[in-house]
């Protein structure tokens, strides 16, 4: 997992009318179908790692977990509520054919909270790195790995789960939501970093 974006999930074949919407296995046949799993266990870790930092610094508060599961939670739910908007106005020329379909919500949320993984390395690193006076340096390098990892991989992910058109001005609209939608990785990573006490 270091590597997120090193497996790629492969469609079984490619249909629809313009032969260019993939067709994938179904999950139990597929080991690269989005799962709940990694990115819940990965919020999980996160949140606990944020209330060991707050306990190493002696600021722990029972509150801390609810308000870094909230804010991790919040954060996420806006940012699949934006894609889906984008989704909208990307694909509302299509809506009335029935073989363009957006990205399911469930892998949405699945794909997007793959980022928590990169947090949980983060916070583990600044951990360790804090006994050396280093913490919030060795944060932000691990950070600069996992974030352009993480939106490499949602890169990738939309790049391919998103069907390509045969209309110029859909196709540039498609382009730029993918590029938003990776950037965007970036941008939420940071927002709900930890380092206060780093």
């Amino acid at each position: 997992t270091r590597f997120l974006f090193s497996h790629t999930r492969q469609p079984k074949g490619y249909g629809g009318p313009d032969g260019n919407t993939p067709q994938y296995d179904l999950p139990i046949a597929d080991i690269n179908a989005p799962d709940l799993y990694l990115p819940s266990m990965s919020l999980i870790t996160y949140t606990l790692l944020s209330a060991l930092l707050y306990g190493n610094a002696g600021k722990f508060n029972p509150e801390v977990i609810p308000d870094v599961t909230t804010k991790c939670v919040i954060t996420q739910m806006l940012e699949v509520l934006l894609i889906r908007v984008g989704f909208y106005f990307v694909m509302a020329q299509h809506q009335n054919n029935p073989n363009i379909r957006v990205v399911a919500l469930l892998d949405l949320l699945s794909y997007t909270g793959y980022k928590y993984l990169g947090l949980s390395a983060n916070m583990v690193l600044g951990l360790m790195a804090k006994h050396f006076d280093l913490g919030v340096r060795m944060y932000y390098i691990a950070f600069l790995w996992t974030a352009s990892a993480a939106s490499f991989f949602m890169l990738k992910t939309m790049s391919n789960a998103i069907p390509t058109t045969n209309l110029p001005a859909a196709d540039s609209k498609r382009s730029v939501l993918v590029i938003v939608i990776a950037a965007s990785q970036v941008a939420t990573m940071w927002f709900v970093s930890q380092t206060k006490f780093l």
